[in-house]
């Protein structure tokens, strides 16, 4: 990606711009609203940024710098970072001054877009204050959270269908292994926003923010609680699957023990009938040649089959 900057005008036009233009037109005024989106491999926009904004260095940077895990505040400027749901090590950093937001980030950003996508028109985004905006994109933020449940939960069930299914070779340890991992992961990660979040209902965090920020806050407060629970959520069905892997391999264990023992049956009728045949008694039968051993071996599987049928009729096999 590379790093752009959008001009929004409530009471004009909103327009993607260049930095550098926009970082020439000075003031900005009452209900106007400037988003940098920078590229935080794009040094020399950074450092232009950082120079005409007055931002301090450290605060761009996405891997370290003071605004780690909640608030860090310069002077007149507010500063945290998010934690992204599926990509790992890529932080989020946003920067709030008085009329504008700096985002520094790796990579495309899908919500990012499509908040974007959304207002084509002309917008009152002008009217908004860097909070609210900020306050807004964390709301979209938290929705990739629910995405990743989503595909979570999708996954679950394709897995279950497995284990359910008669003739699965392929144990799902592995996938469920994986899948427990990435629940934990996502919940680690969605945790990384609890002090931001609930330290924006404050009175310190932001001293201008009014009553209308408050509610929007309360608000996002609700959503990330949603969120813990979706993921909380996903973590009872990775169990849940993972019980139901056990109660299949229990039943499976089962009908193998079961098919044992009518096939240890059948075999020891079998040796029980071979075994009064085999007698040492001078009868009349022992002496009938072939047809006396043909007729033994009939009475063995007939015995045999007559068990495997009524074990079959039971529904034992």
């Amino acid at each position: 990606m590379k790093s752009e900057a959008f001009f929004y005008d409530a009471e004009g036009s909103d327009r993607a711009i260049g930095i550098e233009e926009v970082l020439g037109i000075g003031q900005i005024g009452e209900h106007q609203l400037v988003w940098f989106d920078m590229d935080a491999e794009d040094v020399q926009a950074l450092d232009l940024v950082s120079r005409k904004l007055g931002v301090p260095k450290e605060a761009l940077r996405v891997q370290d710098g003071r605004a780690s895990q909640g608030v860090a505040v310069y002077d007149k400027l507010i500063a945290f970072k998010l934690t992204r749901a599926g990509v790992a090590d890529d932080p989020i950093t946003l920067i709030l001054g008085e009329q504008w937001l700096v985002t520094v980030h790796k990579g495309a950003v899908a919500y990012f877009e499509e908040f974007r996508e959304r207002d084509r028109g002309e917008t009152l985004l002008g009217r908004l204050t860097p909070l609210a905006l900020a306050g807004s994109l964390i709301d979209w933020h938290l929705e990739e959270f629910h995405q990743e449940v989503e595909q979570i939960q999708r996954q679950l069930d394709e897995l279950d269908s497995q284990i359910l299914h008669q003739r699965a070779r392929r144990s799902p340890l592995v996938e469920l292994t994986k899948l427990r991992r990435s629940t934990a992961r996502l919940r680690s990660r969605l945790e990384w926003h609890r002090p931001l979040v609930h330290g924006m209902l404050r009175p310190d965090f932001y001293p201008a923010a009014d009553e209308a920020h408050s509610d929007f806050f309360h608000t996002l407060e609700s959503h990330f609680n949603r969120a813990e629970e979706a993921v909380d959520r996903a973590r009872e069905l990775v169990v849940g699957s993972f019980d139901l892997y056990a109660t299949r391999t229990a039943q499976n264990t089962n009908d193998l023990v079961r098919a044992l023992t009518i096939v240890t049956v059948a075999i020891g009728l079998s040796a029980a009938l071979a075994g009064v045949f085999g007698m040492n008694f001078d009868i009349p039968f022992f002496h009938t040649g072939i047809r006396g051993f043909l007729i033994v071996t009939g009475a063995m599987i007939s015995v045999a089959l007559a068990l495997f049928s009524f074990a079959r009729l039971r529904d034992w096999l």
